[in-house]
């Protein structure tokens, strides 16, 4: 197994190869978003990778399309010291003694005040009801200075909901709801920005279909480079 990468616009495509004995060349881009390349036994480099650079925009989909799925991020132990994201920036977690619980930025730290230092469910929960309001201030301003977009997809108001979620960034139902995970806070805004359109385009398509994508292109022109920064600050 040999590990190489191409370079597609402003992406780069990391993938894993492997020679095997058949007549063309296989790709496969795995939930993980690995890419899998299988060539012909002899095949040269130079042949894979324009192969690779002719089916990159697919490749590019079919990771976005993974991505949606996995907002994985690294497990937090609330301890001071430690670092936390909000929209995209890092701050330095900084846990005070008081007997007023609250949350608040300070220069470069986020200070979280309690009156039990060690009690760290309640660290992660002020934690998250100060993302909460956080994103009730920038979902909404994001998402109504979004709206112009779904002028041409959906017949009425696309109206937006989020929470918490495990496996997406967000998703778009029949009814016209689009929810959006509280995650997404820690990302900057033109992440957050990027995924209210990508679910704003399942208006009009329910799916990831090459129709799909080309709306997402004429609606987020960018949206491959700012789903790849979403990746690399969140995953």
């Amino acid at each position: 197994m040999v590990k190489d990468k191409i370079q597609y616009g402003k992406s780069i495509i990391d993938y894993e190869l492997s020679y095997s004995e058949r007549k063309t060349l296989g790709i496969k881009v795995h939930p993980d978003k690995c890419v899998q390349v299988i060539a012909p036994i002899n095949t040269d480099s130079s042949e894979i990778k324009e192969k690779l650079r002719t089916k990159a925009a697919w490749i590019l989909r079919q990771q976005d399309f993974f991505l949606s799925f996995h907002p994985i991020t690294p497990a937090r132990r609330y301890v001071g010291g430690e670092t936390h994201l909000y929209l995209g920036k890092q701050y330095r977690l900084k846990i005070m003694l008081g007997d007023k619980e609250s949350v608040k930025l300070n220069g470069g730290r986020l200070e979280v005040t309690l009156n039990d230092l060690e009690n760290k469910p309640k660290i992660k929960r002020l934690l998250q009801s100060w993302y909460k309001s956080k994103a009730d201030v920038h979902f909404n301003k994001l998402f109504d200075d979004s709206l112009h977009v779904s002028e041409y997809l959906y017949d009425g108001a696309p109206t937006l909901k989020y929470r918490w979620m495990e496996k997406r960034w967000g998703s778009c139902d029949r009814n016209g709801t689009i929810h959006l995970n509280l995650e997404l806070i820690k990302a900057p805004k033109t992440c957050i920005e990027y995924v209210i359109i990508h679910e704003m385009c399942h208006l009009a398509h329910l799916n990831h279909s090459s129709a799909f994508y080309k709306l997402l292109d004429k609606m987020y022109p960018n949206w491959g480079e700012t789903k790849d920064r979403l990746e690399r600050l969140m995953v």
